[in-house]
């Protein structure tokens, strides 16, 4: 037997008739995720609504939760696209790069988000904590951070947080002269804390020398200056003896001159008494032998004296800086939420940047109001007005190129679904030559912003008119007719067919087809007043001999009454009978200043047939009769059948309907009371115009001839034509 070689072992197996062991059961189905189940809901409901702004936030909640790095930056990007102001989300983002491990995609992030939103001194001043954190972080790296964010917004009234940060990283690199430095260059900010920031500069440098605080090349700037100043001071103390000993000779030399004519005078009187008592004059005094005081060296100058100069300078720094503060403080503080928002600005707080806009332009300073312009489109992002007014001072410095880069801002990323900021963009392109792009910017318009906006259709028509075609400025308002003229009840539609009739009356000449407009609309939509008015006015506009018979035709079409077995429906569709009286009134004005003799006759007549009684007269007429039937069949029904007294019936008729007449033979006293039955009776059917209330007639007698000095518009298409020539 082989030794080396093992031994073979026996197969071990089931028994027979021992049971099979069953097959390995395949591993259960891990239960669903709800976040994913909730992110991929979020997901699609923003994708159908980018503007709702809570479903968002809560999908970035969502894809922090999920292990999923994809998800993180497509939730991310999706929303920074939208509210790319948000800066706090920007943080989040880098925050969730560097959880997963990823530190370059986290700085990424930070240089996407403070090119978005560069005067956010909040997000510099995290992205320059991002920075100092890294393993590998380097001072200069720090440093340049936070140099790039003060270029920004280092005169930021807000901007102190930034600063603070700053502060304590050059003080924990101890460096006393970045420290200083960037004390000096803060003074110069109109920041909220100025006043606590000069404080502690005077603490800060009090213990300090010069060659500490001052910089190198302010130190020797002041050095030179100081020394300068004092030799001007020793060299002027020189010249004042020679100048005081110039004015004593000159002084000495009157005193001689005059000494001497008073001796001679006195020897003349006195008879020589003068030569034995008087004593001889003094020689003059010193007469140049007296030497000047030797001018002395100037002083050198000392640390101290640099220092003290240097706390000067920036004493006047702060002293004109706290003054400038004062002028801006009050629209500072205004401006309660300096910060994007989704939720409008109230009132207060856009009239407020609009005056802080007046205030910077108005003092010339360009620098200094284009940064405010940028911190106000900050807040007031959403509000076209405002980046209209930021495109228009641009320009008007002649700085086109800044003008296009705000314009494309606006238009492109914080106001792209206002379709004002489109047309205000087009109206730019158009304007500076670029006719192709400004049809682009309409053609997107009314593609994906305001397919349907009149504004934007009329706009659209005007711009492809300017150019020279007509045909395509009247598709553009055809298309969009036609399209609520097949709407029933389209409120606009009677709007657009009176700016195309008059588009192609003033822009095409034809005429024709502009009356066709007119009377297709006046036919689907006769109970619109401002459209009876516009007809007429086209007719004055148009002119020509058949002007005035037109003009009348629409008054007598407009003024009609509904016909007899006309239906409830379609009489509600024509005009209220108190604004056909009105337009039957006035065109007998019409009619009395443009037209001929019959043709006057004509309106009066038919104003007279139809309107005889004012609209209010005869309302209170059918009320009152109605009312008193009522009574009277009430009355009629308790007595158990008596007799019914005729009634009187001027519902809608202006017929006059008197009492009878007494008999022939009557007895004057009873044809008396029969008289006074009619005018009682003729008094109850007209109310205010009957002999019992003569104040209340002339009432409304002067409501009715008053109305008609301006008639009131239809206010629904925001198309009045208040005046007409008459």
């Amino acid at each position: 037997m082989d030794v080396d070689k093992p031994a073979e072992q026996p197969v071990v197996g089931p028994k027979e008739g021992s049971p099979q062991p069953e097959a390995q059961a395949a591993p259960a189905a891990a239960p669903p995720n709800p976040d994913l189940e909730a992110y991929n809901q979020k997901w699609t409901a923003v994708q159908n609504d980018p503007q709702d702004f809570n479903t968002f936030t809560a999908l970035l909640g969502i894809a922090d939760r999920l292990e999923d790095v994809e998800k993180v930056r497509a939730a991310y990007d999706a929303f920074l696209a939208e509210y790319p102001l948000c800066y706090g989300y920007w943080k989040k983002y880098a925050d969730a790069e560097l959880r997963h491990g990823s530190a370059e995609a986290a700085a990424a992030v930070y240089e996407r988000g403070v090119v978005a939103t560069p005067y956010s001194a909040d997000l510099w001043a995290h992205y320059a904590a991002f920075k100092k954190g890294l393993p590998d972080a380097n001072p200069e790296d720090v440093r340049g951070v936070y140099e790039r964010g003060l270029a920004y917004v280092c005169t930021d009234f807000n901007s102190h947080g930034l600063w603070d940060k700053y502060l304590a990283f050059e003080g924990e690199q101890a460096s006393t002269l970045h420290v200083s430095s960037l004390y000096c260059r803060l003074l110069a900010c109109p920041v909220r804390e100025l006043d606590r920031y000069y404080n502690s500069f005077k603490t800060y440098v009090g213990p300090l020398a010069a060659a500490q605080v001052v910089l190198p090349h302010d130190f020797d700037a002041i050095r030179v200056r100081l020394e300068a100043e004092a030799a001007a001071k020793a060299a002027a103390a020189a010249e004042e003896p020679k100048k005081e000993e110039a004015a004593e000779a000159t002084e000495v030399k009157k005193e001689e001159e005059g000494g001497e004519g008073a001796e001679v005078k006195k020897e003349e009187e006195e008879g020589g008494e003068g030569a034995e008592g008087g004593a001889p004059p003094p020689p003059p005094a010193a007469n140049g032998e007296v030497k000047a005081e030797e001018s002395k060296e100037p002083a050198a100058v000392t640390d101290d004296d640099i220092k003290a100069a240097w706390l000067k300078q920036q004493e006047a720094v702060y002293e004109a800086t706290r003054a400038e503060l004062a002028k801006r403080r009050p629209f500072e503080e205004a401006a309660r939420r300096p910060y994007f928002h989704i939720k409008p600005l109230d009132g207060v707080q856009l009239f407020n940047w609009i005056k802080y806009l007046d205030f910077m332009e108005g003092r010339g300073e360009p620098t200094a109001t284009q940064t405010v312009y940028e911190r106000c489109l900050v807040a007031c992002a959403s509000y076209p007005e405002f980046w209209q007014r930021y495109v228009r001072y641009l320009e008007a410095r002649g700085d086109e190129a800044g003008a296009k880069a705000a314009l494309d801002r606006g238009v492109l990323v914080f106001c792209k679904r206002r379709p004002e900021m489109h047309i205000f963009a087009a109206h730019w392109d158009e304007l500076h030559g670029n006719v192709e792009g400004a049809r682009a910017r309409y053609a997107h318009l009314l593609t994906h912003v305001s397919p349907r906006l009149i504004e934007a259709v009329t706009s659209a028509a005007n711009f492809e008119r300017r150019q020279g075609d007509l045909a395509a400025a009247v598709k553009h308002l055809s298309d969009l007719t036609e399209e609520e003229r097949s709407k029933d009840g389209s409120r606009i539609y009677p709007f657009l067919a009176i700016h195309q009739a008059h588009f192609l009356r003033r822009h095409t000449g034809d005429l024709a087809a502009a009356r066709k407009v007119l009377d297709e609309a006046l036919e689907q939509c006769p109970g619109v007043r401002s459209l009876w008015e516009a007809a007429v006015h086209f007719e004055e506009l148009a002119g020509g001999p058949q002007a005035v018979a037109r003009a009348l035709d629409l008054y007598d079409r407009a003024t009609a009454p509904p016909a007899e077995g006309t239906t409830a429906a379609t009489a509600g569709k024509s005009l209220p009978e108190r604004d056909r009286e009105e337009l039957s009134a006035r065109s007998v004005d019409f009619a009395d200043m443009y037209g001929t003799p019959q043709q006057l006759k004509a309106a009066a007549d038919r104003h007279a047939a139809r309107f005889m009684l004012p609209t209010t007269v005869t309302a209170e007429a059918r009320a009152a009769t109605t009312s008193g039937g009522n009574k009277r069949a009430n009355e009629g029904g308790a007595g158990g059948g008596a007799a019914k007294a005729p009634r009187l019936d001027h519902g809608s008729s202006h017929h006059h309907h008197h009492a009878p007449p007494p008999p022939p033979m009557a007895a004057q006293p009873a044809a008396a009371a029969h008289h006074a039955m009619a005018a009682g009776h003729h008094a109850a059917a007209y109310g205010a115009y009957g002999q019992a209330a003569p104040a209340a007639s002339a009432a409304a007698y002067s409501q009715y001839y008053g109305q008609y000095g301006a008639a009131a518009q239809y206010p629904g298409y925001g198309y009045g034509y208040s005046g007409y020539g008459y």
